[in-house]
């Protein structure tokens, strides 16, 4: 069976662009049964997008603060975005036909690792250069199609308890940027790789640091 690989270039949709492409998607999943039970819901991206929304017209003050604001809701909603596109893949598993009635693109149906992913290592954090920031980086997983990062507040209840989540590319050992955390804060943080026979693989042993 051929493994639906979700296609989603978030870095070419405008921010103007963005609350019909997530509307898009409400409306196209609601229509289809078999995603009734999708994860995130469509009711939680449109709950996100009128967010996004709200945040991208107070913006037009050219606040620094209104900006920063609509630049993470706009990270939160294509994490929402992202991590519903692959549950729809996960849903159609392998039905192409049913998984583009979703309204996401596919990649292909090819060429996705087939075999379980293995824990992701070597977690790493560090400051950032602003307040706020974390640089994070992990060992390279070559079959990984990309990594799920969950921060969260209270390690005895990582689920409950998350203030970000956030899906980034393939880094290697090159770090990237978990912004917008609460300064002066102990927060843990914990990846998981995506892609793979069973959709993602386990998470990782948790890292914990004092945000900046």
């Amino acid at each position: 069976m051929n493994k639906i690989i979700p296609k989603l270039s978030f870095h070419y949709i405008k921010d103007t662009e963005l609350d019909d492409y997530a509307k898009d998607k409400v409306t196209r999943i609601n229509t289809v049964p078999a995603f009734a039970a999708v994860n995130p819901s469509a009711a939680q991206v449109e709950n996100k997008t009128i967010d996004y929304v709200k945040a991208v017209v107070k913006s037009d003050d050219g606040n620094k603060a209104d900006t920063a604001l609509k630049k993470q809701r706009r990270m939160e909603l294509e994490t929402l975005l992202a991590l519903q596109a692959q549950d729809c893949a996960r849903i159609a598993s392998g039905d192409l036909a049913l998984y583009l009635k979703s309204g996401y693109d596919a990649k292909n149906t090819k060429g996705s690792p087939t075999g379980e992913l293995p824990q992701v290592t070597q977690v790493a954090l560090a400051f950032g250069n602003n307040i706020g920031e974390l640089k994070i980086s992990w060992d390279a997983m070559a079959d990984a199609r990309n990594f799920t990062v969950q921060v969260f507040t209270n390690i005895n209840n990582p689920d409950g308890s998350v203030i970000k989540e956030c899906i980034k590319p393939k880094i290697g050992r090159s770090k990237t940027i978990l912004s917008d955390l609460p300064s002066g804060k102990d927060v843990f943080v914990r990846v998981r790789a995506n892609g793979g026979s069973r959709d993602f693989g386990p998470w990782s042993d948790v890292t914990e640091k004092r945000v900046p």
